[in-house]
């Protein structure tokens, strides 16, 4: 592919809307069940209704496609900030907080807990909810009125759904409780499911391609960085580990709210041989 070419364009389309025509597709598959659609892709109802009509109507009027992606990764990468900024807890002080518990019946709570959870309070159904609202709003607020969708049961629902799936959130069925509770159990979301990080994918190679491009004319503020080393086998989940966490500081280091939008985009693994 020429860089520059009169199909440059088109490809980076294809591929951020990739997701769309699948769900499109899938839509005809199942004799346009809304949703059935939507059930299997885990997207409430609306969403997909939204998405049908944009590919029907750019099929109908012969337009070229453009994307309109939920951002779904940044959507919920946000959640594990959020939740330790507003409800944070210092060592030493205990995650359950919930009103209506003795000092026992807290401690025998903590004590069924997962080991080495990050340092932030478990919360309730409600401030769970509350919690997802609010990240609703921070993701829509960036978006032009008309791509915005408004908060829903259904939509929290979608959301509780890929946070409790991915891992990145765990729900505590406790007997002295009647409802359940949430705790944060990672400091970053990341997709489970082939489907699902499949859809990651395209958008992180659509980015990719459009911030290599930005390197190429030399642009200010783009850096391309590629580093090839041999690692002792034993120690790659470590070095890997120690990574991600390298790249959360530098990132915590240097954002700063209202500031120019950044973003860094990494893959490590196994390379091939020449």
């Amino acid at each position: 592919m020429k860089m520059g070419g009169h199909r440059y364009g088109a490809f980076l389309d294809a591929a951020t809307t990739a997701a769309k025509f699948a769900i499109y597709s899938t839509y005809l598959e199942q004799g346009k069940n809304i949703r059935k659609t939507g059930f299997l892709y885990h997207v409430e109802p609306k969403r997909v209704k939204a998405i049908i009509k944009e590919v029907q109507d750019a099929l109908d009027q012969g337009q070229t496609l453009k994307t309109l992606n939920s951002q779904e990764p940044y959507y919920l990468i946000a959640l594990p900030h959020l939740w330790q900024e507003r409800f944070p807890c210092q060592p030493n002080q205990p995650r359950v907080t919930i009103h209506g518990l003795t000092p026992r019946e807290r401690l025998e709570i903590e004590q069924s807990l997962p080991p080495d959870l990050p340092e932030a309070k478990l919360l309730d159904l409600p401030e769970f909810t509350d919690l997802i609202e609010r990240l609703h709003e921070l993701s829509q607020a960036d978006l032009p009125a008309c791509h915005r969708m408004t908060f829903s049961e259904a939509l929290t629902e979608h959301i509780k759904f890929r946070l409790l799936y991915s891992g990145t959130v765990i729900q505590i069925d406790s007997p002295l409780l009647g409802v359940p509770l949430f705790a944060l159990a990672r400091t970053v979301y990341s997709p489970k499911g082939e489907r699902e990080r499949v859809f990651t994918m395209i958008d992180d190679v659509a980015r990719f391609f459009s911030l290599l491009q930005s390197w190429v004319k030399e642009e200010a503020g783009v850096l391309r960085a590629i580093e090839v080393f041999d690692v002792d086998p034993a120690r790659k989940e470590e070095a890997l580990s120690e990574l991600d966490q390298m790249l959360q500081a530098w990132a915590d280091k240097y954002h700063q709210d209202g500031g120019q939008p950044m973003v860094l985009q990494v893959a490590a693994g196994e390379r091939e041989y020449e």
